[in-house]
């Protein structure tokens, strides 16, 4: 391979990986990261797991730190507005360690 080759073949690499930021590219891309958010999957690997579960843990740490001054405060809105971050941190937390269901074995007779 020549230089020029390996110069084009460069340029044809970077243009590939850029293409995820344009917008229809990005739009598809979010799109699946925020299924695998909200939906949780069974076959999420364990780096996507452990990313999950922080962005759980960042959302009931928000809620968290809400009731506490609610609580502090006696003040109904700030324990209302820890409610959702409490409830979406759980959530994405449970989402986090979703695993396959085990088969059920048949019995043998």
């Amino acid at each position: 391979m020549n230089r020029r080759d390996a110069q084009d073949h460069l340029t044809e690499d970077v243009r590939a990986r850029q293409q995820d930021v344009l917008w229809p590219d990005a739009m598809v891309n979010s799109s699946s990261v925020d299924a695998l958010l909200w939906k949780g999957s069974p076959n999420a690997t364990k780096v996507q797991r452990v990313g999950i579960a922080i962005w759980g843990l960042a959302f009931a740490c928000i809620g968290a730190v809400s009731e506490m001054g609610a609580y502090e405060k006696r003040e109904l809105f700030l324990a209302l507005f820890g409610l959702p971050w409490l409830a979406l941190g759980a959530k994405l937390c449970f989402n986090a360690f979703k695993r396959n269901p085990k088969p059920v074995r048949a019995k043998k007779h």
